[in-house]
């Protein structure tokens, strides 16, 4: 049955020959020529709608970085103790056109390994009880991904123990936010009269 010209789809011979060329396919209907195979074609990616980025706020840049590095240090103060080693944060793309977010890591290095264990179960039950999506998967590097917020307002958490590096690490990815002009640069009154 060839396609008729009002469906999206390719049926009959013609989507037999596609099946046939297929690197994947093919081996399927080989080994398995008693199914019938149906591939249906790919649905485009929905990203967040202007609404939602529009609903983001406008931020001055060195104000938030400076507020979720404030963030980051205390959720390790509450999560790990101490000083940490390091504390480094920088500006990554946001997950819409226009956005932005803060990335702050923090890093102890010579990490006790039982000490770093103990903290990353701490951490776990404690994020939970903040209402953050908690994951702690049970085998692999000794690790806690947690997630709270929707849409671009998400906020991601990983705290990780390397033993064999014998540091932990605690990074903070913040919500989406549209960063403010700087005063002076384009898009503002000063620096159109410049």
């Amino acid at each position: 049955m060839p396609t008729s010209p009002a469906s999206p789809f390719t049926t009959g011979s013609d989507a037999a020959e596609q099946v046939a060329a297929d690197p994947f396919w093919s081996v399927v209907r080989r080994r398995h020529p008693d199914i019938d195979v149906v591939v249906l074609p790919a649905e485009a990616a929905v990203g967040p709608a202007a609404v939602e980025v529009e609903a983001r706020p406008e931020v001055d840049p060195a104000s938030e970085a400076a507020r979720v590095e404030a963030h980051a240090v205390a959720l390790w103060t509450s999560l790990v103790g101490g000083e940490p080693t390091e504390v480094r944060s920088r500006w990554t793309s946001g997950r819409a056109p226009a956005t932005s977010r803060v990335e702050t890591t923090l890093r102890l290095d010579d990490a006790d390994p039982t000490g770093g264990v103990a903290a990353v179960g701490r951490g776990a039950e404690s994020l939970e009880q903040d209402g953050w999506h908690v994951l702690a998967p049970p085998d692999g590097l000794p690790r806690v991904l947690a997630g709270r917020g929707d849409g671009l307002a998400h906020e991601e958490l990983q705290l990780v123990l390397a033993p064999a590096e014998s540091r932990l690490v605690l990074r903070l990815r913040s919500a989406d936010v549209r960063l403010a002009p700087a005063p002076g640069g384009p898009g503002t009154s000063e620096g159109e009269q410049a």
